[in-house]
């Protein structure tokens, strides 16, 4: 059994989806990418017990909730999920997250970049966000928002290796409410090779709402980027990202692209208007 998008059960994603869209005449439904796990950081409970005071201040700091929107219907949620901060200064805010987010639910190989973006905040606060980077293949997203305040980043790129059977903590935020959760699991083989080669296994048991979250050891380094599935949670491991993000600052980002077709647009369409006024009967 392949496993597509590296998310979730081969068509289980759609289903679910379309389900989220589904809404009455005034736009209220349940969404059940709003679904919790684990415990909330409020609580104090379970895996938070375990962790040290800096080492949930710094989760708190550095994950964020994500939702994308039609622009013609602004009020219905496309996709809902978790990303993290992985880079903050005085010029901009990335987030690393999962393409779901703006990936057509019919054709795998097209993604909507006119989508609006909404980003929930570590301190609660939205801010509209625009795609700066993708990978297809990996599933993957960097998201921005323009500066109004420095956040913490994740521990992304520290030198430590995970073994299999290590402890982890898989982490997701709500993006209505803005609750942060967590859960506790190992790592695993992934031996039955259901999933991509690429993707590694842990025990953690998530719901659809913490796609695109970090995988963390309980001193808070990052381990992966969680994706979604009923028996295990497959991820994409830190090296693997760490070689796209390295790939990602070699290419131009997705709005100049997109900038750039509009002016080959513009300047296709004056070459053609000339031409009708140069052969046009005087």
């Amino acid at each position: 059994m392949q496993i597509q998008r590296g998310d979730v059960q081969p068509g289980s994603s759609n289903r679910r989806r379309k389900k989220m869209r589904i809404s009455s005449e005034n736009m209220i439904r349940v969404n059940p990418l709003e679904e919790e796990f684990g415990t909330s950081s409020d609580s104090g409970e379970g895996v938070w017990r375990l962790l040290s005071e800096e080492v949930a201040a710094h989760i708190d700091d550095s994950v964020v909730s994500l939702a994308s929107f039609h622009k013609d219907n602004a009020k219905s949620v496309y996709f809902a999920c978790t990303g993290i901060i992985i880079e903050s200064n005085s010029t901009i805010t990335s987030f690393l997250t999962s393409l779901s987010l703006l990936r057509s639910i019919d054709d795998d190989s097209k993604i909507f970049q006119d989508m609006m973006i909404e980003v929930r905040l570590p301190n609660n606060h939205l801010s509209m966000g625009w795609l700066e980077y993708y990978d297809l293949k990996y599933n993957v997203a960097v998201i921005s928002i323009a500066p109004f305040h420095v956040f913490r980043a994740a521990f992304v790129d520290h030198q430590r290796q995970f073994e299999s059977h290590s402890e982890v903590v898989a982490v997701g935020r709500c993006f209505d409410s803005g609750k942060l959760m967590a859960t506790t699991g190992m790592l695993t083989d992934n031996g039955k090779r259901i999933y991509r080669e690429e993707l590694a296994i842990s025990t953690c048991e998530i719901t659809m709402t913490g796609v695109g979250g970090p995988l963390v050891d309980f001193n808070g380094d990052f381990v992966g980027m969680n994706f979604y599935s009923k028996e295990e949670t497959p991820f994409l491991p830190r090296n693997k990202i760490l070689e796209l993000l390295m790939h990602f600052r070699r290419t131009s980002p997705c709005w100049t692209q997109v900038r750039k077709e509009v002016v080959k647009l513009k300047e296709a369409q004056a070459r053609h208007k000339c031409l009708l006024n140069l052969t046009s009967p005087i």
